[in-house]
């Protein structure tokens, strides 16, 4: 039997989902503001590769005794004490422009409101299960 409450809840995955989200945020940021720079290209990371990555990691801890969540290292996304750490590709996908710039204002916004759900998603799960933590400590519903 598992005797840590914190690792054997999905915390972890969530806190990791926050963070990819928060990170990735900075980045559509970033994107957004240099829409108008001239020879700018928007660069982004692929939201799938880092799921694939967490799904991988929750079925390699299920696996092990510990029950630790460990990321693959060497993809878009890596994780350190410090937080995360994206390695973006450029989109490259739009018209390029006059000026060098490769803009879509649309696509960033959707960009932008996705990823924005993605982290509320996750943020209003991790607060439902620390409730439950809560709970059950204080031995009320």
């Amino acid at each position: 039997m598992r005797a840590n409450l914190y690792s054997d809840s999905p915390i972890p995955a969530l806190t990791r989902a926050v963070q990819f989200a928060a990170a990735r945020q900075k980045l559509i940021a970033g994107n957004i503001a240099n829409i108008e720079t001239p020879g700018f290209r928007p660069s982004d990371v692929d939201p799938r590769e880092f799921q694939a990555s967490l799904a991988a990691s929750l079925e390699q801890a299920q696996r092990q005794p510990n029950g630790a969540l460990a990321f693959d290292e060497g993809g878009a996304v890596s994780f350190s004490a410090e937080g995360v750490l994206l390695e973006p590709t450029p989109l490259g996908d739009n018209i390029l422009f006059h000026d060098g710039n490769d803009r879509s204002a649309e696509h960033l916004m959707q960009m932008l409101n996705e990823n924005f759900y993605a982290f509320k998603a996750a943020t209003q799960l991790v607060r439902f299960n620390f409730g439950m933590i809560d709970a059950a400590i204080r031995e009320r519903p």
